[in-house]
């Protein structure tokens, strides 16, 4: 049996962005280069955040800017072991901000994956961000004086 001690290490939060519109492209799961419903209209899962090994998402948002001109735009955010860990499924075509649901899951290097489908192309309009904010188990970058 140890002596355990008072914590006096800290750390700041992590923060990272990806910010996407229809006709940007990106590489999905499957290694094909896709555009976010411009023309692609097939569900599409594809990484957008890595995460190291210890990371427990503390909070986040979906946050659509400039509504999608589809007749609906599915999304969900999760990661590469559950695609909808922090979002569920819904129609995400409108301005709005949407906020995650973070799980205390404490990952082992799954990254941040989006589901999308737009069930028409997006021919004009359409812009979004996803904001993650975690944290790195073990992790300190401050000293905390007793």
């Amino acid at each position: 049996m140890s002596l355990l001690t008072a914590s006096r290490t800290a750390q700041s939060p992590l923060v990272a962005e990806f910010s996407f519109g229809r006709d940007d492209t990106i590489v999905n799961t499957s290694g094909a280069i896709v555009d976010f419903g411009l023309t692609n209209t097939a569900a599409t899962t594809a990484v957008i955040i890595p995460l190291p090994p210890g990371a427990t998402v503390l909070s986040g948002f979906l946050n659509v800017t400039e509504a999608f001109d589809a007749a609906t735009y599915a999304v969900t955010i999760g990661d590469t072991t559950d695609p909808d860990r922090y979002l569920t499924t819904a129609d995400r075509k409108g301005v709005a901000k949407t906020p995650l649901v973070p799980t205390g899951y404490v990952g082992v290097g799954e990254n941040i994956v989006i589901v999308f489908t737009a069930a028409d192309a997006c021919v004009a309009t359409g812009l979004a961000k996803v904001v993650v904010e975690y944290i790195v188990e073990g992790r300190a970058n401050e000293v905390q004086v007793a």
